[in-house]
């Protein structure tokens, strides 16, 4: 296989895994707190750096997007073993810290990618909600 069509091939995963996630998303009833997550996030991980990004994550635990956005950047940096599965400090953001700087360059480049697609997909599925029914929702 060329190194094009790995590529490729690599897009159209990291797309289709991001579809899903959205996808997810958009049932809970805190879909549009996770568009507007997943439409800050890439400037945050660009400007701050992805580590700082996923502590101000890590530090909004229990509020429902946060909880969710940090996890699907965890579990798709894992499904790519970019990072250890089962580790001492298992927090996503203590192992992104303790990476060396090649690797956390790899890290920020995929998760940036990823979160690049999560903001397309949720920006065209997410709708606007008018008195607790999402654009598009059958009403009876």
């Amino acid at each position: 296989m060329s190194a094009i069509s790995s590529r490729l091939q690599h897009e159209r995963k990291r797309a289709n895994e991001a579809f899903q996630c959205v996808t997810d998303a958009n049932n809970e009833s805190y879909a549009e707190e996770y568009k507007s997550l997943v439409r800050k996030t890439p400037m945050r991980i660009k400007s701050s750096g992805l580590a700082a990004t996923l502590a101000f994550m890590f530090s909004k635990k229990g509020k429902n997007e946060h909880d969710l956005l940090y996890s699907q950047l965890a579990d798709w940096l894992r499904k790519l073993h970019l990072l250890r599965v089962h580790s001492e400090q298992n927090e996503l953001v203590h192992q992104v810290i303790m990476l060396e700087n090649g690797e956390y360059r790899v890290v920020t480049g995929e998760a940036l990618a990823f979160v690049t697609w999560l903001r397309r997909f949720a920006d065209g599925m997410i709708k606007k909600k008018e008195n607790g029914v999402h654009d598009g929702d059958i009403v009876l």
